[in-house]
């Protein structure tokens, strides 16, 4: 439902335009069950150009979620895709998982390939940082678990803040 410019509802759809080059992103995230599923949304989209997958603790430890990010990529064929591990815990407190809800490896219960790729030399924020000054375009940022790597790349790269179209939060 829609609503005219007087004010009345209407049932008319708003067709969504697609755009005319697909929109740079980085996805930051921490792989658990729920950052599997946006990985595999975002990477099926056509509207999407993926620089970067970064990971942080989170839902796991560091070592496991970046694990995780590399066994999903691996899943997708998409090894085009440079990954790296950033933060190993959050900046103001000690690192608390959720193992209670995404098991040990913090992807259990699906049987995923091991990684047939390696994460990239940088860190994630040192790779932000390069994807974004290499852009083109204007990137959007789409951390989906912690904030902590987003934060450090912001605060140790302002002169790139300008590259930024925008950070879309989970």
């Amino acid at each position: 439902m829609t609503m005219t410019s007087s004010g009345a509802a209407t049932n008319q759809t708003t067709a969504i335009k697609p755009l005319a080059s697909a929109r740079p992103i980085i996805l930051d995230c921490d792989p658990g069950h729920d950052d599997a599923i946006s990985l595999i949304l975002a990477l099926s989209s056509d509207q999407l150009n993926p620089l970067a997958v970064t990971t942080s603790a989170g839902n796991q430890t560091p070592d496991k979620t970046l694990n995780n990010a590399l066994r999903i990529l691996t899943l997708l064929n998409r090894s085009d895709i440079p990954v790296a591990g950033g933060a190993i815990k959050p900046l103001a407190r000690e690192l608390i998982i959720a193992d209670h809800v995404h098991g040990e490896t913090g992807l259990d219960g699906p049987k995923l390939p091991d990684p047939t790729f390696a994460p990239v030399s940088e860190n994630a924020i040192e790779l932000i940082a390069q994807k974004v000054r290499q852009s083109s375009e204007p990137v959007t940022l789409i951390p989906s678990g912690p904030l902590t790597n987003i934060a450090l790349f912001l605060a140790n790269y302002p002169e790139l803040h300008s590259k930024i179209d925008r950070i879309v939060l989970m």
